[in-house]
């Protein structure tokens, strides 16, 4: 079994990011920043109805436009349905973007217009229209474990509450969409913003029956996907459509509000939970009824979440609307699971006047194995008891002792997990040039967690180089499979192969140039640019590639067992000020603490956590897709209305790694999706803490707090 080196140079400092300057400096080009000779914008038609039938498409106007170069139809007259606000109708590419909107503008519809329902509550109201064919809901099977209804009766206190978290969209910086050049009848090159340029590489085969080696997808960097971003999509495939139609390039990004409705979306989550406990804080029973929404995709979530209930009942009920589908979304499900379960926890607590944290750590499980032997419950402790410290745990109160002005002031805490990964089919080539130059190639892509810059810190650290030696060349479909960056996957689907290779490539130098030195191949090694005999500098770096003479070093690494593990913990904790007048909640401090196993670059995975936190606060202060129930429009989409944290709202950010010889034994496992999990509540529960109240609602916007008190003194 493979193993990383004892002892590093590189692997778990911290490295700036190979193409910080250029993103900082905006040298860095982006997909939608590509400007192909003689591009054509695109622009989507769609339907401003959340339920209709197209009863007829009339395209010719548009054809008949000044500068319109291609037009093509999306949906058919007299058989489309459409089901959602967003959905697309027909596209358009012309000279300029302002002459594209004109022409699609100019496409007659006719639409025969359906009764709607876009909410979880207007689908499930009594009399309800029935808006799919299947009906507006589909329940789940009662998932059960051993008699909880007898369990409960003998709890010693017990909660039932409901709490609900709404849908979010990805708000992604850079729309999705690309830009599609045909090079010839059966050759394609795009330029996608994408999580996975295999992904888009193979809806291009499949949709033009073109061989897959004269397509190339190429993503150099790109402005976040969060999940959302695997696949060319409908628009996609329209660019490259007008592409060949018009024999010129086609540039196809959704506009802002278009992303905000058929980009994708984080399901809303509804719960109403039944916890019992006995006096002295353990867990015995949970009954709940579950639902959310994700369009007409699903919406399930772990439950219960990290606790160990002997006794338990769950049934999950998809409701079904019409709005734009679910995608994945930073650690699809958990953050809605955590939520909720956290509330549900620290509510009991506070009912048996027990510490919430206490009350937590008496609820792990005695063992949680996750792969490497490691018992997740003995972490928790270890990682509770540090953010606890970093918080000032100690000047938690109970409920209702926020302060004596309207100004309160409270703590709140919470755990997740994550299972993380990776794919054991994915390579990377490493070549070593004569003029010492080397270079990494991979079909995957950095998204902005810095993946190009650890697959160079690995190739560094075998070759005793500096990082900025190496150049990582990923991005391009054309290269050895990578991995598709989502899930936590790509660091430990990626590293493992990039090891393989640099270890290759080095070894076959050592077998080339050891017998000019008149050395055994087992006595080189490299260091700080050097090649050295039994410990003894004997050529530089360039010198020894030198030797290659015309024949470069081109060797392929694949995954080996050993260099990637999964399943890890962490835990959040918030400190809230919340104004009972205005209902204005401020954070004052999040502490993070998360383990990852081996950490490649201290930077990045630091990085990665503060994303994730700020993610996850605007998830528990701010987002909130809200529907118009009458018209069944999305009335925030924009950048204006759908709010997010500004530079003022983000607060002191505190992240500690539980970096210890035992979790960098257990090898690479992915951060992109656990620090963003239990964000939302925490925060949920400092609120609480410090008004007295529960919130049941997120966001924890002043109308949800509000709401929260007026209902506590019966006014609501």
């Amino acid at each position: 079994m493979a193993s990383w080196p004892e002892s590093t140079r590189l692997i778990g400092k911290s490295i700036p990011r190979l193409d910080g300057l250029a993103k900082a400096s905006g040298r860095a080009k982006y997909p939608s920043d590509i400007r192909p000779e003689g591009m054509l914008f695109g622009v989507l038609l769609t339907s401003p109805h959340a339920n209709a039938k197209v009863k007829a498409l009339d395209l010719e106007p548009a054809r008949a436009m000044p500068g319109v170069k291609g037009v093509i139809a999306l949906a058919t007259a007299g058989e489309t349905n459409v089901i959602y606000q967003g959905q697309e109708i027909a596209a358009v590419a012309a000279e300029t973007e302002e002459k594209a909107r004109d022409a699609a503008r100019a496409i007659k519809v006719e639409y025969e217009v359906l009764p709607h329902v876009v909410t979880e509550r207007q689908s499930t109201a009594e009399g309800a229209p029935k808006a799919f064919a299947a009906g507006n809901s589909r329940p789940g099977r009662a998932q059960t474990a051993g008699k909880p209804d007898e369990a409960m009766k003998g709890a010693d206190a017990t909660i039932e509450a409901t709490y609900e978290l709404p849908v979010i969209t990805h708000v992604c910086l850079e729309p999705h969409g690309l830009t599609a050049e045909w090079k010839g009848p059966d050759s394609i090159t795009v330029y996608a913003s994408t999580q996975s340029v295999m992904g888009v590489a193979n809806d291009m085969v499949e949709t033009f029956g073109v061989d897959a080696s004269k397509v190339k997808v190429l993503t150099e960097v790109m402005g976040g996907g969060f999940g959302s971003k695997f696949n060319a999509d409908v628009w996609g495939i329209a660019a490259a459509k007008l592409a060949k139609e018009a024999g010129r390039p086609v540039r196809m990004f959704l506009d802002r509000a278009q992303e905000h409705l058929i980009g994708g979306n984080r399901p809303s989550a509804k719960a109403t939970i039944q916890l019992g406990a006995t006096k002295d804080g353990k867990l015995v029973a949970m009954t709940a009824e579950t639902s959310g929404t994700g369009g007409r995709g699903g919406s399930n979530f772990p439950l219960p979440y990290v606790y160990h209930v002997p006794d338990r009942t769950r049934s999950h009920t998809e409701v079904f609307v019409n709005c734009g589908g679910s995608r994945a979304m930073r650690a699809p499900g958990h953050p809605q699971g955590c939520a909720v379960m956290e509330a549900a926890m620290d509510d009991l607590a506070h009912k048996l006047g027990i510490n919430p944290l206490e009350f937590r750590l008496k609820n792990l499980a005695e063992t949680d194995m996750v792969a490497g032997g490691i018992n997740r419950t003995e972490i928790y402790h270890e990682q509770v008891r540090r953010g606890a410290e970093l918080i000032g745990w100690g000047r938690w109160k109970p409920r209702g002792q926020g302060g004596d002005g309207p100004v309160k002031r409270g703590l709140g805490m919470a755990l997740h997990q994550w299972g993380g990964g990776g794919a054991q089919d994915k390579q990377v080539a490493c070549i070593v040039n004569p003029d010492g130059s080397v270079e990494l190639r991979s079909a995957t892509q950095d998204i902005g967690t810095g993946a190009r810059t650890i697959l160079a810190i690995i190739a560094a650290e075998v070759f005793g180089l500096e990082v900025g030696r190496i150049r990582s060349n990923i991005g391009d479909s054309t290269f050895p499979p990578g991995q598709s960056s989502g899930g936590s996957t790509t660091s430990p689907s990626m590293a493992p192969p990039c090891f393989d290779a640099a270890v290759k490539a080095r070894d076959e130098l050592f077998r080339r140039i050891a017998p000019g030195l008149e050395a055994a191949v087992e006595d080189l090694a490299l260091k700080d640019g050097q090649v050295l005999v039994k410990g003894e500098a004997r050529l530089t770096w360039e010198q020894a590639c030198r030797k290659l003479g015309m024949m470069p070093i081109n060797v392929v690494g694949v995954f080996a067992q050993g260099l990637s593990s999964t399943g890890v913990g962490g835990c959040q904790f918030a400190e809230v000020t919340v104004d009972v007048e205005t209902g204005v909640v401020r954070l004052k401090k999040i502490v993070a603490v998360q383990d990852t196993g081996l950490i490649l670059d201290m930077l990045t995975w630091r990085s990665q956590v503060y994303g994730g936190v700020i993610g996850g606060l605007n998830y528990g202060l701010f987002e909130e897709r809200i529907m118009d129930e009458p018209t069944g429009v999305m009335l925030n989409p924009d950048m204006e209305m759908y709010k997010l944290a500004g530079a003022t709202d983000i607060p002191e950010i505190v992240v500690e790694a539980h970096d210890t010889p035992e979790m960098r034994a257990r090898g690479v496992i992915g951060v992109g999706e656990p620090p963003t999990i239990s964000t939302a509540a925490a925060i949920g529960n400092a609120v609480a803490n410090a008004i007295g109240v529960r919130v049941p609602k997120w966001p924890m916007s002043p109308m949800n707090v509000l709401d929260a008190l007026a209902a506590a003194e019966g006014k609501a």
